[in-house]
């Protein structure tokens, strides 16, 4: 991409970005990203063919990306560093106000549900990885179905996060963890 495409977009995405934070996805449209950006709608047509194909892009650029916990932590560590990763992501006022309309959206469009369906395979693939090392290291009851153990660990970050009841600081994370490994051990350890 040359310096000037790479800026034409940069002014684009920032201008949709903008209006989607600002009014929500109605508030998205070619005719608003253009007197926004000074793009002329031609070149935005040329990029994104669709509004919809905008919008998806606009939640692919915005959505977070949860890091991996260090390989050296154990299983424990792992966990509240995994916890305290996405609870920081819940703190995003700008991730927090888009993601109910990512939701709803998904229902309607399929770009949007694609992009939603990345984000949920990479943070179940690495949730999902941590969890099965506390079932390796028989600090999580295997019995227990692993879908069902990502709920209940991310639910409660998840809803503090969009009711924003709760603050999601380091004691709610040690909460969250310490709750959850008391459900989630071997039967035996309870």
């Amino acid at each position: 991409m040359s310096s000037r495409v790479e800026r034409t977009h940069a002014a684009v995405m920032k201008a949709a970005i903008e209006l989607l934070l600002e009014g929500g996805p109605d508030a998205l449209t070619i005719d608003g990203v253009v007197a926004r950006s000074g793009v002329a709608k031609s070149t935005v047509y040329r990029h994104w063919t669709t509004r919809d194909d905008l919008v998806a892009d606009v939640f692919a650029e915005i959505a977070p990306n949860l890091e991996p916990p260090d390989p050296a932590l154990d299983f424990d560590a792992a966990l509240r560093d995994y916890v305290g990763r996405f609870a920081a992501i819940m703190s995003d006022e700008r991730w927090r106000r888009v993601l109910p309309a990512l939701m709803m959206l998904k229902m309607h469009d399929r770009h949007i549900a694609a992009v939603e369906q990345r984000l949920s395979s990479e943070q179940s693939a690495l949730c999902g990885a941590i969890l099965q090392r506390g079932i390796d290291e028989g600090k999580v009851d295997a019995t227990l179905d692993l879908d069902t153990l990502m709920a209940l660990l991310t639910g409660p970050v998840l809803m503090a996060g969009l009711t924003s009841t709760t603050p999601l600081d380091e004691h709610f994370v040690d909460d969250v963890v310490e709750h959850f490994l008391a459900g989630a051990r071997p039967r035996a350890s309870r």
